[in-house]
């Protein structure tokens, strides 16, 4: 049942809790070959297959996680209804979705015991409820009877009051009163303007392919009106069809020259081909987006050096169509859907709780099940391709329509979202590292109450290595190389946050919800590491982290020996393995040296971090021999959020020791910092401590 605590007056403070009953699939069978089944002949926790039962919403409705009111049959018996991954109040109110009086006919009913003892009707699955109308045949006439007569209104009466709930932005009722318009008219034209205004709602509700049909059902052909031809424009726009909708504004401004709306949107289709051609971005202008609440993001989807590919013994994968350099931008995609949970500031904090799975999810995935639910519903498209994804073993189910409706599962669609989801923040560059000293906290990076769906980024596989890191910038992924590839390479990210000292259990056990298990080489190494040697580890790390803190002379020279206890544990096992442990104390005696004017010991210091990291490289100051120095990155390694800011130490190294070297320092230092923070233009600003006079 839908549940709720209020702990404060605060509409911010406001505890809503919903309960994900054990999975049961939606109905697939038309109305016509259903049976009646009245509420008296149910039976608590079942699901009555083959029937249907009407109700009469008999009270006004409620809402909390469920929409809810108390509805009868047609024997007079009530109970109570909860409607479940309804639309968002702010799109759809409640007292539009259900009113008293409304007929409804709910296909295989689950009639269900609530935790406080009551009982009443759950439907998890919108498509099993259909609003009958009064003229009916399956309303029965004693409720036909009862029913008010509203006088009969004109096409343009009901357009007008449909432009009234348009003013008052009252989406989901102006949307209906525009279809009732649309069954009224008596004239084409009638019906055109309808359909135009129709189309409008449905682009507010995010229903951009119901949105076209409109378009081009209320456009008249011979001579089509400005506005028809904006409202497809603007349906094309939304729904990512960019070359279609230039051609469609070419026609615009072909027949209104003088159309301003035309030349604006002309502009944003082309630079948004820009984007989904050539991956030609303006991340300033992501960026200043991203400052609104929610951050969404104008933007289109690149995708062009990946592709789709089956995975052996991975389902599909993403791989790379040409050969890349560590830094390329991979994919930078526009959510499939998100929501923004950071500063929840009125709304309620939703905390959605799975019977099944015995897993709770809090913000922005307990709200992302029904905008996914109601996405799905209203585009096929959509639903094509979100069934498409990975949703925990075995072919997903073939879709079905029934009753001129799409049938969507919601516990499929939440089966995939669990699956698939990202946390994120609202930019990555908010969470650069900028001191290098984690080497003092103890606290784990938390996750992201943010969540969305990319598509295509869900089709990159986990491994803890990865050869590409993904960021973010409002509603976009983006992802890019970590290291150099060859054409056909399987894309790998880690799927969860990286801890270094984590064993092979732990890790798999973090990995288990996602059901499959991890074997990159680290992995492999992890498991045969014995748990003697993972607890020395943190006991000389625990030790380690103590004397860096203290910074003392005598320390420093302890430091050097546990060091090289910790380094040999690491040898012992797989001498080519990444030392997951080192690079953090490494990088932060490197950091130290080199404030403390001692740039080639620092040079020294860091690049031994960065081999922990798996990179292999040289990096040599001046010293007494002929070799002049040298900084070079043979192999990229697992690139962190300290990456740059150990680049740009370098930088400041070899400024002080040997100049020349600095730019090549600067040089993968920014080829870094692109991988964590998706984006090079603000590089120059982010380093600009680092780089004084030269910026």
């Amino acid at each position: 049942m839908a549940s709720s605590l209020r702990v404060s007056a605060s509409p911010s403070n406001f505890l809503a809790t919903s309960q994900l009953p054990p999975p049961y699939r939606a109905c697939v069978r038309p109305i016509e070959h259903l049976k009646p089944l009245a509420i008296s002949k149910m039976r608590l926790e079942t699901h009555h297959r083959g029937f249907r039962t009407l109700l009469r919403v008999c009270t006004p409705p409620d809402r909390m996680t469920a929409v809810m009111a108390i509805v009868e049959d047609e024997d007079g018996t009530a109970v109570l209804l909860q409607l479940y991954h309804q639309p968002a109040e702010s799109l759809g109110s409640a007292s539009h979705i259900l009113k008293p009086g409304d007929i409804l006919l709910l296909k295989e009913p689950y009639f269900k015991r609530a935790l406080d003892g009551s009982y009443g009707v759950r439907v998890d699955h919108p498509c099993d409820i259909v609003t009958l109308s009064a003229t009916d045949e399956l309303v029965p006439q004693k409720w036909r009877d009862t029913l008010p007569r509203p006088p009969k209104r004109s096409s343009h009466a009901l357009r007008m009051e449909g432009n009234e709930a348009v003013q008052r932005e009252k989406w989901s009722e102006a949307n209906l009163l525009y279809s009732t318009a649309i069954e009224a008219a008596d004239t084409d034209e009638d019906r055109r303007l309808a359909y135009l205004n129709r189309a409008l709602t449905n682009l507010r509700l995010g229903r951009a392919e119901k949105a076209l049909d409109d378009t081009r059902l209320g456009r008249d052909e011979s001579s089509p009106s400005e506005k028809s031809l904006y409202r497809e424009v603007r349906a094309l726009y939304q729904l990512g069809r960019y070359a279609d909708c230039l051609e469609t504004l070419q026609v615009l401004l072909a027949r209104y020259p003088d159309s301003t709306i035309g030349k604006t949107e002309q502009a944003r289709v082309e630079a948004r081909l820009g984007e989904q051609r050539r991956g030609e971005y303006s991340f300033g202008a992501m960026y200043q987006q991203a400052r609104s609440t929610p951050p969404l993001i104008d933007a289109a989807t690149y995708s062009a050096p990946a592709e789709i590919r089956e995975s052996p013994g991975r389902g599909r994968g993403l791989f790379t169509t040409g050969p890349v350099k560590a830094g390329q931008l991979l994919l930078c995609e526009k959510a499939f859907a998100y929501v923004f949970a950071e500063e929840e500031q009125g709304e309620p904090l939703t905390i959605l709780m799975n019977m099944h799975t015995k897993r709770a999810f809090m913000g922005g995935q307990a709200r992302l099940l029904p905008q996914l639910v109601q996405k799905l519903l209203h585009d096929p498209e959509a639903l094509r391709l979100y069934s498409d994804l990975y949703s925990g073993g075995g072919a997903n189910r073939p879709i079905v329509e029934v009753d001129g409706c799409h049938v969507v599962d919601s516990f499929l669609v939440n089966d995939i979202m669990a699956l698939n989801c990202f946390g994120a923040p609202r930019i990555s560059r908010g969470l650069l590292a900028r001191q290098g000293r984690l080497i003092e906290s103890d606290v784990k990076e938390s996750g992201h109450s943010t969540t969305g769906i990319w598509l295509l980024a869900s089709r990159i596989n986990h491994s803890c290595t990865g050869n590409c890191r993904r960021s973010f910038i409002g509603d976009m992924l983006i992802v890019r190389a970590t290291r150099d590839l060859e054409a056909g390479t399987e894309l790998h990210f880690g799927y969860r946050p990286f801890d270094p000292m984590e064993s092979y259990q732990d890790v798999q056990k973090g990995l288990s919800n996602r059901r499959f298990v991890c074997d990159c080489q680290i992995c492999a190494v992890r498991k045969i590491t014995p748990r003697e040697t993972v607890e020395t580890r943190k006991r000389l790390m625990g030790t380690l982290k103590t004397i860096l803190r203290n910074r003392s002379r005598s320390g420093l020279r302890k430091a050097d020996d546990l060091l090289a206890k910790i380094e040999k544990s690491y040898t012992a096992i797989d001498p080519s393995s990444p030392k997951l442990c080192l690079w953090d104390p490494y990088f932060v005696l490197g950091f130290d040296l080199i404030r403390d004017a001692k740039p080639k010991q620092g040079i020294r210091m860091i690049a031994k971090g960065f081999e922990a990291l798996g990179f292999k490289m040289t990096a040599t100051a001046p010293d007494s021999g002929t070799e002049p120095p040298k900084l070079e990155v043979e192999e990229w390694g697992i690139n962190i959020e300290y990456c740059s800011l150990a680049f740009m130490n370098l930088f400041m190294a070899y400024k002080a020791v040997y100049p020349p070297m600095s730019d090549v320092a600067r040089s993968y230092a920014k080829v870094a910092y692109c991988i964590e923070v998706g984006e090079g233009e603000t590089f120059d600003a982010e380093y600009r401590g680092f780089l004084g006079a030269e910026v």
